[in-house]
């Protein structure tokens, strides 16, 4: 038995395939609480580095980095941005938690940089300055990676 499909059918089809792509692409992302929470947790240490006791500024970055680690292994892979949907991994991407992870490294450097330069000038609390910029960086840099990694994902994808 042969079924035939007319023109019109078909572009509808095509058009509503496209659709459903772009939307499952779209949910290539992280949740945005993933960002908010390590701009909040960055501006915190830098804070506690520059007004609490010695022992909790060199206490609080491991802390930071063990609670970053449990809650990453869940979003990382920009698979999940909502409860809603999970992306296959072939159409996000392995490489999103060493984009991630690398990002985070990048801005290690970053932060003790203006640290160190924002103290040679003088200032007086150069970790909380800093951890404030590196705050507004994972804050507005983090999303911004991840619409890479869809538009990224988008070309792979094709038409």
């Amino acid at each position: 038995m042969t079924h035939s499909i007319g023109a019109n059918d078909a572009r509808s089809a095509l058009t509503a395939v496209r659709h459903s792509r772009q939307q499952v692409i779209a949910e290539i992302d992280m949740p945005r609480w993933y960002w908010l929470g390590l701009a909040a947790g960055w501006f915190g240490m830098g804070v506690v580095s520059d007004f609490g006791p010695g022992w909790l500024a060199l206490s609080v970055v491991p802390l930071f980095g063990a609670a970053h680690a449990a809650v990453a292994g869940k979003v990382l892979s920009g698979r999940k941005r909502s409860s809603q949907l999970s992306v296959r991994a072939e159409l996000a991407g392995t490489h999103i938690p060493a984009l991630v992870i690398g990002f985070l490294i990048a801005l290690v450097g970053i932060t003790i940089a203006i640290a160190l330069l924002v103290n040679a000038d003088g200032a007086r609390h150069p970790a909380t300055i800093a951890g404030a910029f590196a705050a507004v960086i994972v804050a507005l840099g983090g999303p911004q990676l991840m619409a890479a990694v869809r538009r990224r994902a988008a070309r792979r994808a094709g038409p």
